[in-house]
């Protein structure tokens, strides 16, 4: 595995609908205008899922420079919680914040491209991570939501 992943094809994919985007909302910034999330307590809401997306992207992408190794898994910090952290912060928590910001439904949209993306892209990385760790990276696989950072057998019922 590289250190950039799957990021390089995921910003390939993603970037002209991105930079269309923006160009559209600064051309017509009326488009897709959410009018009906245009509060004060949304926007506060908005500003708390930022500081808590850009928190866990700082957390993430620290942890990872630090212990990424080649030939080691990182099952630890914030990959406890999911095995992307570093896209999970942008599109769970970054993208979507400043949706509801700017109360911009292409904003959202935004962020729909980027999970479209990365569930294109990130395809090739999971079967590079089984090939080389076997049967540890199918356990992990199992046991972490694979973008949203919620542990994954929270409210599963136990078999008895």
């Amino acid at each position: 595995m590289t250190l950039f992943g799957c990021g390089p094809k995921l910003a390939l994919i993603c970037l002209p609908y991105v930079i269309l985007s923006l160009i559209v909302m600064y051309r017509y910034p009326e488009f897709f205008d959410l009018k009906y999330v245009n509060f004060t307590y949304v926007k506060v809401l908005g500003f708390i899922w930022l500081v808590l997306g850009v928190s866990y992207w700082m957390y993430s992408a620290i942890f990872f420079l630090k212990y990424f190794k080649p030939g080691n898994l990182i099952t630890k910090g914030p990959f406890a919680l999911c095995r992307n952290p570093i896209y999970s912060s942008i599109i769970v928590f970054i993208i979507p914040s400043l949706g509801l910001i700017f109360h911009s439904g292409l904003i959202f949209s935004i962020a729909l491209v980027l999970y479209i993306g990365f569930k294109i892209s990130i395809h090739g990385e999971s079967n590079v991570l089984r090939r080389i760790f076997g049967d540890e990276y199918k356990i992990y696989e199992k046991s972490v939501n694979e973008i949203i950072p919620f542990p994954k057998n929270l409210f599963r019922r136990k078999s008895i």
